[in-house]
């Protein structure tokens, strides 16, 4: 077909759509005007979007963290004070996983349980460490612990986390976190992921109003504890204030935690034989020294650690904030609490530490990075 006959055919095609166009014009722009604004319904839908997955917005990270922060505070803080028989009990926080924590396999990702491990920790030593870091805050002539006016926090050191189930979108779970051991530099604390009312509890000591209205577990029937858990985590934590490390026992003493340990002999001229002419005089600053003590000289300051155990340092009066009176403890709490020795902490301790070691021995990962060796290439992230 030639060129002159194709261009009559399209410029009747053109004319043709043309003359469509203008008679449905008036029609089609009458039925628009009657189409409402439907605007507000993407509007609405991102406000929902927002809100669904508020968890993972820019700082709500930290909104979370100061959430679990304001249980330092004594005016936020339970009317029952922690004791040993409560030591390796779990503090038990809520949270669920949004649209933008799952993974292409359609469940919560494996990286979103580490910053959900942030605030469990923070929610269990906030809580359970609230008069010992009380304490730690005052400067070098008021505090307990020492360090001066320097900061005071707690680092993590490391964290493992072993994935046993899915946690599907918009699952709500739970985290048992609590004390698994500690040496003379880490606290260990062992975390689990568990089906949201799978279990509960026989009863919750720090908080006893909240055993008001408890119902049983909701959830379906377990075969094992272990159905109910998603994930299990081990973290490796220190405390610090600025360069100071303080022992996790003097901070388990500090915050009333420990029993009186057991004493076989008069320390003191123990004491007196490893201290230098300079550090002598710390024996008149008691119960302030062993803490100053502890980080220069180790030796030194486990025996004064022990001492410190024997003064009931925890016990000593600060100037602290004041506290709200605490509610007496019942007949069945004080037997719990005097059926609490230093040789079943110690015990336990000790067996929490052989899972704990694990952990500890990841340090020596770093003999394998192998810097000098040769390597397959280099790629680039997006972002």
């Amino acid at each position: 077909m030639s060129l002159q006959s194709i261009l009559p055919l399209r410029a009747l095609g053109f004319i043709g759509k043309l003359l469509i166009a203008m008679a449905l014009s008036s029609g089609v722009h009458e039925l628009l005007y009657q189409i409402p604004d439907l605007s507000w319904i993407w509007e609405a839908l991102l406000i929902l979007l927002i809100f669904a997955n508020f968890k993972n917005l820019p700082f709500a990270w930290h909104i979370r963290i100061l959430n679990a922060f304001r249980f330092v505070l004594s005016i936020q803080r339970s009317k029952l004070s922690p004791t040993p028989a409560q030591l390796f009990q779990p503090i038990i926080t809520a949270s669920h996983s949004p649209l933008t924590e799952i993974d292409f396999n359609l469940h919560k990702s494996n990286s979103t349980y580490f910053s959900d491990l942030d605030i469990a920790r923070s929610h269990l030593i906030c809580t359970l460490f609230s008069s010992g870091i009380e304490k730690a805050r005052y400067n070098k002539s008021k505090g307990i612990i020492g360090g001066g006016n320097d900061t005071f926090g707690v680092k993590v050191g490391a964290v493992s986390c072993s994935f046993k189930r899915e946690v599907r979108p918009y699952q709500k779970y739970e985290m048992w976190t609590r004390v698994l051991s500690w040496d003379r530099k880490w606290l260990y604390l062992v975390t689990h992921f568990v089906h949201n009312d799978s279990v509960r509890p026989k009863t919750y000591t720090l908080y006893p109003l909240q055993n008001n209205g408890r119902k049983g577990n909701t959830g379906k029937p377990l075969n094992d504890k272990d159905d109910a858990i998603f994930a299990s985590a081990l973290s490796q934590c220190v405390f610090k204030k600025g360069r100071l490390t303080i022992p996790p026992e003097v901070m388990l003493q500090a915050s009333g935690l420990l029993p009186p340990k057991p004493m076989p002999r008069d320390m003191t001229p123990l004491m007196a034989e490893c201290m230098t002419p300079g550090t002598r005089e710390l024996n008149s600053q008691l119960p302030n020294a062993p803490f100053q003590a502890a980080e220069t000289l180790e030796a030194v300051g486990e025996v004064m650690r022990e001492a410190a155990s024997k003064l009931h340092l925890h016990n000593a009066k600060a100037p602290v904030d004041e506290k709200p009176a605490e509610t007496p403890k019942s007949a069945a709490q004080q037997k719990r609490d005097d059926d609490v020795t230093w040789e079943k902490i110690e015990a336990e301790r000790r067996k929490g530490m052989e899972l704990a070691i694990l952990l500890a021995g990841l340090d020596r990962l770093k003999q394998e990075f192998t810097a000098d060796a040769e390597a397959l290439g280099r790629h680039n992230d997006l972002l």
